[in-house]
């Protein structure tokens, strides 16, 4: 028995190091800033009207984006709503309870009428 688990499991890696090397790298290796630019995707403009209509904590999300890297605070969609932001206290309690602030947000994905992910960048 133990002869023949030895003759599988030596079949089953000798096959495998017969793939041919164009497809064993056929996915790119990803590197931290092209996961970075793709990461948000299209930011849709956000008003402050819609921050308003979140009122519930659980509703929030606070994301670190791309910790480490440097990044304009204007290439976020926030800097319009930051002061709404900080005004809701719904936000203004999730963003505290992970050490973040309204000053911190850089985008605004909403996710449905009342919830939202704020994703915050120091």
């Amino acid at each position: 028995m133990k002869k023949l688990m030895l003759g599988a499991v030596t079949a089953v890696a000798l096959g495998a190091s017969m793939i041919p090397p164009a497809l064993a790298t056929a996915l790119p290796i990803e590197k931290d800033d092209d996961v970075c630019d793709d990461y948000l995707g299209v930011l849709k403009r956000v008003t402050p009207d819609d921050i308003a209509g979140v009122t519930e904590r659980q509703r929030v999300w606070v994301t670190e984006y791309c910790p480490g890297r440097s990044v304009l605070r204007t290439e976020g969609n926030a800097a319009s709503v930051r002061s709404a932001i900080g005004d809701n206290e719904a936000l203004a309690a999730a963003l505290r309870q992970k050490g973040f602030s309204a000053s911190d947000v850089f985008a605004v994905k909403m996710m449905g009428d009342d919830t939202v992910n704020l994703y915050v960048h120091r």
